[in-house]
């Protein structure tokens, strides 16, 4: 019986990830690694799963020799991103990422991941101007617009936050409990001691 081909075992583990069988997956991974040790969609893979299972500087370490044999790869940059991330490495979070937005300029989940990193730098304006654009192609994604409100809140904008917040609640009521909390952040925030006054201001607030 002839031995699978490396595509053969790649499009098995994508499907055992996407299945959520990570262990079936890694078992997969492994076998393909070991008769293709430089292959970059293999790493990649064990990148991505690396990041699920908690171990971040494995990821780190596959991820980075998978963008060695090919630096543009989009979906490995923001594995990079995402390892970087759990080990609150944010420089090199940031160089990962602002380079998949360079490399792949209209989607949406880089600039998301863009905006935290930019929010935890102190950007605040380059955050608020990443989450502008993941909204400018999906102006209904509501995370993205709670992240909007809680930025324009840092910024002292209270009442662009409150549009924020308002079209974010509007589009989906379980937010409300994120939104009153971030509303009550001491130094930055509006309290609402009448939590159904707050319901409908939210309710009623201009896009």
């Amino acid at each position: 019986m002839p031995s699978p081909q490396i595509a053969d075992l790649i499009a098995l583990a994508v499907r055992l990830v996407n299945a959520n069988q990570p262990a079936r997956a890694r078992i997969v991974c492994e076998q393909a690694v070991a008769a293709w040790p430089a292959h970059p969609a293999v790493h990649q893979l064990l990148a991505v799963l690396d990041v699920q299972a908690g171990q971040p500087a494995s990821a780190l370490s596959h991820a980075a020799l998978s963008l060695r044999l090919r630096p543009d790869h989009v979906p490995t940059l923001l594995v990079l991103g995402d390892a970087a991330l759990a080990q609150r490495d944010l420089q090199a979070a940031s160089q990962a990422l602002e380079r998949a937005v360079v490399l792949a300029p209209d989607n949406g989940d880089a600039w998301f991941k863009v905006s935290l990193v930019r929010q935890d730098l102190g950007d605040l304006d380059g955050a608020i101007a990443a989450l502008q654009r993941v909204l400018a192609g999906s102006p209904e994604r509501v995370d993205a617009l709670v992240n909007l409100g809680i930025v324009m809140q840092e910024s002292g904008r209270i009442d662009d936050a409150m549009r924020a917040y308002g079209q974010a609640y509007r589009l989906r009521p379980q937010t409300f409990g994120r939104i009153a909390h971030a509303l009550a952040t001491p130094g930055v925030g509006r309290l609402w001691l009448d939590l159904d006054e707050l319901r409908a201001e939210l309710g009623k607030a201009p896009a």
